[in-house]
């Protein structure tokens, strides 16, 4: 089944655009360079309103997870994995995990993107453990 597409908005966009070209973007500060997730008109450290982006390397670790039983999604198969992902980069983003047993999921997994498609052509970045 096809995942249903985000909701792309002014300040959301680029993160969504990005994914259907298989990058992993994070806003960034064009004053200061501060990464900021999600996205926000001002940087939260020097308040400046010049944003930009920057590529991820896509890989990092997993900060927390928990595992959801409901309620009932017709998108979803559940149970299902979300993940919390420190970012090799530094900041963290919040999706699935996906090719590993629930009982294997660990804190500090070493953890890469993929990129799954979406309705309306777009994608959504999901997370696999890296392979040893």
């Amino acid at each position: 089944m096809t995942r249903p597409a985000p909701t792309l908005t002014a300040e959301s966009g680029f993160f969504w655009e990005g994914a259907a070209r298989g990058e992993l973007l994070i806003q960034s500060c064009d004053d200061c360079g501060m990464l900021c997730h999600p996205p926000s008109p001002l940087c939260p450290s020097c308040h400046s309103a010049a944003r930009g982006t920057t590529v991820m390397s896509g890989r990092g670790r997993i900060a927390s997870y928990a595992i959801i039983h409901h309620p009932p999604n017709p998108w979803f198969e559940l149970p299902i994995a979300i993940v919390t992902i420190e970012l090799d980069e530094g900041p963290r983003v919040i999706s699935n995990i996906c090719g590993v047993p629930f009982d294997e999921i660990r804190l500090g997994m070493e953890v890469e993107a993929f990129f799954e498609p979406t309705e309306d052509d777009l994608a959504v970045p999901l997370f696999r453990p890296v392979a040893a």
